[in-house]
């Protein structure tokens, strides 16, 4: 009921989105940045319901006034040390407001607020590349909420609820984001993802609340696929802040059309939960299973896809400079 909810409210929020940025935008661009609304969604249900989760409402809050913050990058496109700024900012605020006080030295205390900084600008230059195709982040968003709606601690399950906003946000948003040019997420969408995962993280790391580890594996492919396209363009010697059209869900796109480029994630993330509970039937524990799997199975699987998928100068190359 509540992902069917959600969903509705945001279908007609993005059709309101569209409508205003269509009348107030000075130039003819797709409405963008729809994504900062997320933690939004998060904050009213968690306002009407307090007690349907343990997560600081403070915490939410901070994904929303920073996403708010970021959504400038979608108007009028921030500086990249601004973005970093504010993502480091972000992902550390984050930590020292989880944290409890008492819990660390000053000295660790430091290292981790700096950590979780980095992680945040780490998983939203993620986020950022693999926003190149509709539904893209959608299908992230769709396979987090996923998780925790499905894999919860019996005794501690409160993360149903806001997975089934996840997923009811991604189903509205992506039957609008279905048609071409129509609605992006964007940037500050792409921030708001990374943000909530280093607050999954950081919840996840200090025990405040049951996060399943599974949620890992929702960023197994994007981070594969944003290093193996890094790698390509430093040997190449590309200008590493130009725009390219050298990662796999691109090449599948350009090569099939369609949601073909969707695929790829899905198989991923099945095929990892399958082969994790096989290594965790070793009386291996979960996190290390799923670790496992991913770093076994992911790059093979990727490789995998751009040999049968990708054009054959696209393998590891530009397309153009190893045409020979």
């Amino acid at each position: 009921m509540l992902i069917a909810f959600t969903a509705a409210v945001a279908y007609f929020f993005g059709k309101v989105y569209i409508f205003l940025w269509n009348r107030t935008k000075l130039l003819t661009t797709t409405p963008s940045g729809f994504g900062m609304l997320l933690p939004l969604f998060l904050l009213i249900f968690m306002a009407v319901i307090p007690e349907a989760s343990s997560v600081s409402l403070v915490s939410i809050l901070i994904v929303f006034i920073s996403g708010l913050i970021y959504w400038m990058d979608d108007l009028i496109h921030l500086p990249p040390w601004t973005r970093i700024l504010i993502a480091f900012s972000s992902g550390a605020l984050l930590f020292l407001t989880a944290s409890p006080e008492t819990l660390f030295t000053l000295f660790e205390l430091v290292v981790l607020t700096i950590a979780c900084g980095i992680f945040s600008i780490g998983v939203t230059n993620v986020a950022n590349f693999y926003d190149g195709n509709d539904l893209n982040l959608a299908t992230m968003i769709f396979l987090a909420g996923i998780i925790l709606l499905f894999f919860p601690d019996m005794s501690n399950s409160e993360f149903d609820n806001i997975g089934a906003v996840m997923v009811g946000f991604s189903i509205g948003f992506g039957w609008i984001n279905r048609i071409p040019f129509s609605l992006y997420l964007g940037d500050s969408g792409a921030f708001v993802l990374a943000l909530l995962f280093t607050l999954f993280l950081i919840n996840y790391g200090l025990d405040l609340s049951y996060i399943p580890a599974e949620l890992m594996l929702v960023f197994a492919l994007p981070v594969f696929d944003v290093f193996y396209v890094l790698l390509i363009r430093l040997y190449y010697k590309h200008d590493l802040l130009s725009r390219n059209y050298l990662h796999l869900y691109q090449r599948i796109k350009i090569g099939f059309g369609g949601f073909a480029h969707l695929m790829p994630q899905f198989i991923n993330v099945g095929a990892l939960l399958c082969l994790a509970d096989w290594i965790e039937s070793t009386s291996i524990s979960r996190f290390w299973a799923l670790l496992f799997s991913s770093l076994a199975f992911t790059p093979v699987f990727y490789l995998s896809c751009r040999i049968l998928l990708v054009e054959r100068n696209y393998f590891f190359g530009d397309g153009e400079s190893n045409q020979s």
